[in-house]
């Protein structure tokens, strides 16, 4: 079997993995990435096969970190600004505007998964302390006295540290018997990119119905004369079901119904998916000489579009221990290293996962009095400008 050597071992090459290989390589450390899904024959980062069509929103603060390691300039130009957020209880009467009144900063940004992956791929040539590697299944770690390895199936990979990055399923949360609390909600996500007649202004909608939040992004791409956004919709597994497999003009005129006063008629879908919506939170994101990241130690319901933020502001953290530990000669993998990193990580992400989660209570609920609550709650805040800046800066990660 082969060996390898390096100081970080990172397994999962997906978005959040992506950027904390980047980010931790600009730091001097020797970094290798296994990823088992795309399409990679070679390290060298050629014929990327990428299917994923979902969008992914970056606030401020993100893309200001993603400023800072020199990642952003690769996306900018593919990033659809959100200049306003327009939030609606049921009806278009019940509702709150937020702007971002430092008029030199946007509320957020909106960019397609794939662009994402394919550019900051590309980055990765110009560093040569990262290499990736691909079609990899990860079977078991083992630990020596100074060092962790990943066993793949051809190779085994040594390192001091290793960052599970693989998702919501992770197989290295399995295999340490690290503990996780799991939530399944009752709805499925619809997501939908499509192209629409009237301009998103550079707007992002959040409309709470009955049947569970619907957000509208703006993005980047036209369709002719055309705008296009995308649609991320939370409704009961059979309804979601139902209208994948509807016609295509059944599709169209069910998201009219709900879309039309904001985009107009619907002019193209260009992908359409579904997801099982869920949360989880683990109960540590540490074991020996293992760190979890992303989605690996964390999910919340996409109620407020935080989740990607809330992975990257886990990266964030890493970065600024890593280099703290470096700057003063000390052993990254450590039990202190790893201890610190769940300190700094933790409350933010348990925070976040109880906002999001009593929230969709909160909205999906349809109670007379509960619903003059929210109506009385949203009036309020509307009028109160300083409620509505605070309530934006917390969204952008500020």
């Amino acid at each position: 079997m082969k060996k390898l050597n390096c100081e970080i071992l990172i397994i999962g090459g997906g978005l959040i993995g992506l950027v904390t290989a980047y980010s931790l390589a600009l730091l001097g450390f020797k970094i290798i990435i296994v990823e088992k899904k795309l399409n990679l024959k070679s390290s060298k980062l050629k014929n990327v096969s990428l299917n994923d069509t979902r969008t992914t929103a970056i606030s401020e603060g993100s893309k200001q970190f993603l400023e800072k390691i020199n990642l952003w300039s690769s996306i900018s130009s593919f990033a659809q600004q959100i200049k306003f957020i327009n939030v609606f209880d049921r009806k278009p009467t019940s509702k709150i505007n937020f702007y971002n009144q430092n008029l030199n900063q946007n509320l957020g940004y909106i960019v397609k998964n794939n662009i994402i992956i394919e550019k900051f791929l590309t980055k990765f040539k110009n560093l040569k302390n990262i290499n990736y590697y691909s079609g990899l299944t990860l079977n078991k770690i083992i630990y020596k006295e100074e060092s962790i390895a990943g066993v793949f199936d051809n190779v085994s990979i040594f390192s001091k540290l290793i960052i599970a990055a693989d998702g919501k399923k992770s197989f290295i949360r399995d295999i340490t018997n690290t503990k996780h609390y799991y939530k399944e909600y009752k709805e499925k996500a619809l997501v939908v990119n499509f192209a629409h007649d009237l301009s998103h202004n550079s707007t992002a909608y959040e409309i709470f119905l009955k049947s569970g939040p619907l957000a509208i992004l703006p993005m980047k791409e036209r369709f002719g004369k055309n705008y296009s956004s995308s649609l991320i919709w939370s409704h009961n597994k059979n309804f979601v079901e139902n209208l994948l497999i509807s016609t295509e003009k059944n599709f169209k005129l069910v998201l009219e119904e709900q879309l039309y006063s904001i985009t107009g008629s619907i002019k193209k879908i260009y992908s359409k998916q579904a997801f099982q919506l869920s949360s989880h939170i683990n109960s540590k994101f540490y074991s020996k000489k293992i760190i979890f990241i992303g989605d690996a130690a964390h999910s919340i319901h996409p109620i407020a579009g935080q989740g990607w933020n809330l992975g990257l502001r886990d990266v964030k953290n890493l970065y600024k221990i890593s280099s703290g530990f470096k700057d003063l000669g000390l052993e990254i993998g450590s039990l202190s290293f790893c201890k610190k990193y769940h300190d700094e990580c933790f409350y933010d992400t348990y925070r976040m996962y109880n906002i999001t989660d009593k929230l969709n209570n909160l909205f999906i609920k349809d109670a007379q009095i509960i619903n003059s609550l929210r109506g009385i709650g949203f009036e309020f805040i509307e009028k109160n400008n300083f409620l509505k800046k605070n309530i934006s800066n917390f969204a952008m990660g500020l």
